[in-house]
């Protein structure tokens, strides 16, 4: 898709409370005056892997994506904190830098439940929330699947992941993705940049290190008060990451909330229908400006 200048998102730096975040924006076309939209990515992924759904997003809304991963202390010898809480709190603080007032959050998996726990801690923050196949903290996770990454041999094998060819990081990124549309290697390329990175697949391994109390720690904000922002779901019928039938627990915490499936689509929404996607987000951003 051939965009005008002004549609191409912009690489960008800012610092927040001494940590450096790296970030793409692309500017709205006539004015700032529809709420602009944050993107949290996915676990395994960058900013970049989320350029095919800005793209299709409305023209008429800033739109700006995070990279997550590689966010890092100016303080080269300090170390991020990878708690759920801080990195909330960080994207938090970035919204104030650059100017996002009550943006629309969109977080697909991991991108997902840091936008539940900003909704969930800081209430009137946002403007609204579209989920992508969201980790959550009804999503049906184990601990002894999450501890097998971080004793040997899971360690060992998440961090030889560098070492393996191309292609076969491709077929397991397709165990993910549902049957309708197969990933193509354009679109794991941008994943390389953390795959073939040790240092940010040892940043992988911390954050789930803390999952089981994040986790507990979201779910006990979210039983306390239902979150009450609208809130679009947009699952993959075959999702085999976060199943599809824990919506409904997750739904009973939000007050305002819409769900549609995509069959044989899997986790990897972002890669495998990000047109679709975004045309089910178009429609419903719609429908919650008419509201005002």
């Amino acid at each position: 898709m051939n965009l005008p200048p002004v549609f191409v998102p912009k690489p960008k730096h800012v610092v927040v409370d001494a940590v450096d975040i790296h970030y793409l924006e692309r500017e709205a076309s006539g004015g700032e005056n529809a709420p602009p939209v944050l993107l949290l990515h996915a676990l395994l992924a960058t900013k970049e892997t989320l350029t095919e759904l800005i793209a299709a997003l409305p023209a008429d809304r800033r739109v700006v994506a995070i990279d997550l991963l590689f966010m890092h202390p100016v303080d080269k010898g300090k170390k991020l904190d990878v708690h759920q809480s801080n990195l909330a709190r960080l994207v938090h603080g970035f919204m104030e830098s650059v100017g996002l007032v009550r943006p629309v959050v969109i977080g697909h998996s991991h991108g997902g439940v840091l936008a539940l726990r900003l909704a969930a801690t800081e209430r009137e923050l946002l403007r609204g929330l579209v989920l992508l196949c969201p980790a959550h903290p009804f999503g049906g996770y184990r601990s002894h699947v999450v501890n097998f990454y971080l004793r040997q041999p899971g360690r060992f094998l998440a961090l030889s992941i560098p070492l393996a060819p191309s292609w076969m990081i491709l077929r397991a990124y397709n165990e993910a993705a549902g049957s309708k549309r197969r990933i193509k290697m354009r679109h794991l390329r941008p994943h390389l940049r953390v795959l073939r990175n040790r240092n940010t697949l040892r940043r992988v391994l911390q954050m789930l290190a803390t999952w089981d109390a994040d986790m507990d720690e979201l779910r006990e904000a979210l039983v306390t008060r239902a979150i009450e922002e609208p809130v679009l779901l947009i699952w993959g019928e075959e999702d085999p990451v976060v199943p599809i039938a824990s919506a409904t627990e997750l739904q009973e915490n939000l007050a305002d909330s819409e769900m549609v499936t995509l069959p044989g689509m899997g986790h990897l929404l972002v890669e495998e229908a990000p047109e679709e996607c975004a045309g089910l987000i178009r429609e419903w951003l719609a429908r919650v400006d008419a509201r005002v």
